[in-house]
Order: C-alpha cells, then structure tokens, then sequence
C-alpha cells in the first residue's frame, strides 16, 4: 500500500509539472495556427479590394467581430474555401476562429449562423476576429467614433494606405467587460464577457478574449496590418480603443 502511494504521489509530482510545459506548447501552436488565420484573410481583403478599386468592405455592426454574411462568402471563395450550395449549410471555417478561443470552439456554429434573440436570422457572422473597417454613411464620411488611446489610429476603409505597415486591419479578439467589480477588474473580465452579449443566455456560454493570461488580463493577440504582414503583441503593449460595454483592445 506504500509503495502504491508513493507511485500515485510521483505520478502526481510529475502530472503538475508537465501540465503546464504542454499547456505553453499547445499555446504556442496554436498562436501560429491563428497568425497563419489572419494572414489568409488578409490575403481575402486584398482580393476584395483589388476588384473593388482599392475599396475594403464596410463593418457589420458596432461589434468588431461581426462580418457581413455575403462578405465572409466571397472572402471564403478569395481563400479558395467554396462555400455549400445553400449557405446556410455552411460549417463554420476553421480560419475564421482562433483556436485558442474555447467559447467559439464549443459554439462556433452557432456564431457562424447567428440569429437574434427574436429568432431572426443575423445578417452578419460573428466571427473569431476583430475587423477594424471603416462604416461610411452616405455622405462618404466614417459613421464610426474615433478610435481611443495614444498614436494615430484610423478605421480602414482602403487598402492603399499611407502607414499601411502599421495600420491594424484584423486582430485577434482582446475583449473585457467592465461591469465587474472595478476592485477586483480594474479592467474588467476578460474571460466572462456578459454585458452587451446575448449570446450566454442562448448558447449557454459566454463571449471571451482569444489568448487569456487570466480572467483579469489578456495574454496578447496576433495583429494582421494592412500592408499584409502579422505580429505578435503583448497585452501590455495593448490600450482600449473601443467601445465601453464592453471594451476592445489591441
């Protein structure tokens, strides 16, 4: 009997130590799998806007992860992805979910055909990503508020750009909701993002950063910039830069 508690003992000196050293290499893995994700979609946007006169297509909605349906079709065929006959029929694309994100892993299809509370369906996807294109109104002028936090930061909206090397056009998702405690979340939760979301109350899970350090702070995410390259940024090196409830940042 010792001796077999001894062995469970070891076994579990040895489980606590490799847990967390495979926990990094999946990490690592799938940080590359989500870099390589953005880069085809910003292969897709540059297609698109190379039949469009340099134009990118407009925003969905005031969530930077929603995608027009008809755009995340013709960026799937830009990608050589070939959408099913009836659209609805569709599986969720793997390169429009980061890996690392376990709420879109368990409900990605549900993101991918998204309805309403009411039952309506969506005319937008929610995808893995965030999508900082511009929303003109009919003036031609951005409906979108400005961007916060330091430097020159613009929504995109064409894809010649001055800076292109440094304008960010998808990111992955850095999300917080600051209706927690502020003692407690001085910037929110990253991980149990509630407020302005329906998606717990019908799915059953809640919306939550990609790439988590803990529910207090974000680990950093893969940033796509226009001029087609993809990097990896710190959480630190991160500011809000939209929205209030609840907060985007890259």
């Amino acid at each position: 009997m010792i001796e077999l508690l001894v062995v469970i003992a070891i076994i579990a000196i040895l489980m606590a130590i490799l847990i967390p050293s495979l926990n990094k290499v999946r990490e690592s893995a799938n940080r590359s799998i989500c870099s390589n994700n953005i880069r085809q979609h910003l292969i897709g946007l540059t297609m698109y806007a190379d039949d469009t006169n340099g134009k990118l297509p407009p925003g969905a909605s005031g969530w930077l992860w929603d995608m027009d349906r008809e755009i995340t079709v013709q960026l799937m065929e830009n990608i050589g992805l070939k959408p099913a006959e009836n659209d609805e029929e569709t599986p969720a694309p793997d390169v429009f979910y980061c890996p690392s994100n376990l709420t879109h892993k368990r409900s990605r299809q549900l993101c991918w055909d998204y309805h309403h509370p009411g039952g309506d369906r969506a005319s937008y996807r929610i995808t893995g990503y965030f999508w900082l294109l511009d929303t003109l109104d009919r003036q031609g002028e951005s409906a979108k508020p400005e961007i916060q936090g330091s430097g020159n930061k613009d929504w995109v909206s064409q894809i010649n750009i001055k800076r292109a090397a440094e304008s960010e056009l998808v990111i992955d998702v850095t999300l917080s909701d600051p209706s927690y405690p502020s003692q407690v979340y001085p910037d929110g939760n990253f991980e149990k993002i509630v407020a302005g979301s329906a998606q717990g109350q019908y799915t059953g899970y809640h919306d939550t950063t990609s790439h988590l350090k803990s529910d207090k702070e974000g680990a950093g995410g893969n940033i796509g910039f226009t001029d087609g390259h993809v990097d990896w940024r710190h959480f630190s090196e991160m500011e809000r830069r939209y929205g209030n409830t609840p907060i985007h940042w890259w």
